[in-house]
């Protein structure tokens, strides 16, 4: 047996409730978007600190005016 059928049987095992689970997801999602941001950074997909506050800005203007 390998050792991703031995996690998979594992984790099968573990109760749709437990609190381990729910770490275990939320740590694989993180280390999903830290891989998502590394790639961005790699491909030179950034911003400055200034442009991005700009927009930011921009988005919230919007909504409020928006909202009103």
């Amino acid at each position: 047996m390998s050792v991703k059928e031995i996690v998979h049987r594992f984790i099968d095992e573990v109760p749709d409730d437990d609190p381990w689970l729910l770490d275990l997801y939320e740590q694989a999602r993180l280390k999903k978007a830290l891989d998502e941001a590394e790639a961005d950074v790699q491909a030179g997909r950034v911003l400055t600190f200034e442009e991005a506050d700009r927009r930011m800005r921009e988005k919230w203007v919007k909504r409020a005016s928006q909202s009103s």
